[in-house]
């Protein structure tokens, strides 16, 4: 029973951080292969992982909730909660999994024709989306059972499976494209058919983990049953997340836009260069996950001095480890866009957002530890409130303005990101001081 051990912000970040890092990697390594059988697959891939990364989003409010909301019982020492609400969240994201899984069988091949898929990398995108769907099943209950492990302070058992499924995934893709063992190349349907198997037996790892390391046994009776009072106070947290995760991607899709009108040169840096800030990002995303799972367990436990207190001491650690990793990266600039092979056109285009990043990255740590400690506590709709605001309101009318109006370019429209984390981590900072949020306690 992990959960009466101390939580510890280190013993939580580190394999936090090599779970998503692993995630990442992984991403990197199958476009990289696929890129050896056809450069045509890569396209068609990309376009089938844009949908399943949008239904991801959706799955992710659920767990968000859940992970919350048995934190704080768990710190209320109220174990039968606990275990009703991971009843109820296991339920309703399977059913959200098949709902899913459903609308891709049917639809799969409307939807990519309303995200503008070029005609000629369709047919395949639809093939391997359409494999690739029911592995949202799979998804839906692997994403809580996993926010579940994390919660009862087993982050390192999540990173164990996380390294399976995609061992599992990437020695599956290399049979499927590659040919071992005298089999046909398989193609998309071949990767599509190895993530599924991957993260099928993610999910028996996991279950059993749930079972014997966090001591949870999952009954039948329990799951038939769906609480709406339990499930009411899971969606209070996990809809406003999955709220201001969605606006956040909606942003971006949109400054993908403005960028999109300015050439293909900047258009190519600006899918490299949202790579590069994606792995910027890890430290300081790990550690407000962590930092989110210890203020959860604290707030349920009415000690609101010590996660007021952890909360800043977690974003000192996540803002030192954010400034050395960007600073390596703005030192190693030259190497980066050597080995990226990039021509002097998209050197030129690059270079200054390395520069940005020193001020962006740091920005961007200071409000997703914010955001994570708010939510954690159950304010969740006011980071949802403020990203609606800054977002829409601050940072998409700046990056058009500077990037398109005066023709900066897509400097412009990352110094409008820039501007849009800085105030926002600056507001809920604010929020958390004024410490309004010890009146969400949601157990």
């Amino acid at each position: 029973m992990q959960q009466n051990k101390p939580l510890s912000l280190k013993k939580l970040t580190i394999p936090i951080f090599i779970d998503m890092f692993l995630h990442f990697a992984t991403l990197i390594i199958n476009t990289y292969m696929v890129t050896k059988v056809s450069v045509h697959l890569v396209g068609a891939m990309g376009a089938g992982n844009q949908v399943m990364d949008l239904f991801m989003t959706i799955f992710s409010f659920l767990s968000v909730g859940c992970s919350i909301v048995v934190a704080q019982a768990l710190g209320a020492k109220n174990k039968h909660l606990a275990k009703r609400v991971i009843h109820a969240s296991l339920t309703f994201n399977t059913l959200l999994g098949l709902s899913c899984a459903m609308l891709i069988y049917f639809f799969g091949y409307k939807i990519l024709e309303l995200l503008n898929v070029p005609s000629e990398l369709r047919n395949e995108s639809f093939v391997y989306l359409h494999m690739l769907g029911w592995a949202l099943c799979f998804d839906g209950i692997g994403m809580v059972m996993a926010a579940i492990l994390r919660v009862y302070n087993l982050a390192t058992a999540v990173m164990i499976v996380s390294l399976l499924m995609n061992l599992i995934t990437l020695f599956g893709n290399a049979i499927a494209l590659f040919g071992w063992f005298d089999l046909p190349n398989y193609g998309l349907k071949g990767v599509a058919i190895s993530t599924i198997v991957g993260r099928f037996v993610g999910l028996i790892v996991l279950f059993f983990m749930i079972k014997y390391l966090a001591g949870v046994r999952i009954y039948l009776k329990r799951l038939l049953a769906l609480p709406f009072e339990i499930l009411r106070k899971i969606l209070h947290v996990g809809l406003p997340s999955a709220g201001e995760n969605l606006l956040w991607m909606a942003q971006y899709m949109v400054a993908f836009g403005f960028v999109a009108s300015m050439g293909e040169a900047s258009l190519s840096v600006q899918t490299i260069y949202f790579q590069i800030s994606l792995l910027i990002m890890l430290c300081g995303a790990s550690m407000s996950v962590a930092n989110e799972v210890i203020v959860g367990h604290l707030v349920g436990a009415k000690q609101f001095d010590d996660a007021y207190k952890r909360t800043f001491n977690a974003l000192k650690y996540g803002i030192i480890a954010t400034a050395i990793v960007v600073l390596i990266m703005y030192f190693s600039k030259n190497f980066i866009m050597l080995e990226l092979g990039l021509n002097d056109e998209l050197k030129s285009i690059m270079l200054p957002l390395f520069t940005l990043s020193i001020v962006l990255e740091i920005g961007r740590t200071f409000n997703i530890v914010m955001v994570n400690a708010l939510r954690a506590s159950g304010d969740a709709r006011f980071p949802l409130m403020t990203g609606l605001i800054f977002m829409w309101g601050l940072s998409l009318p700046l990056g058009y303005y500077l990037g398109i109006v005066l023709n900066w370019g897509i400097i412009g429209v990352w110094i409008g990101f820039c501007a849009d984390e800085w105030v926002r981590g600056l507001v809920n900072t604010y929020r958390w001081k004024s410490r309004k949020w010890e009146s969400k306690r949601l157990v």
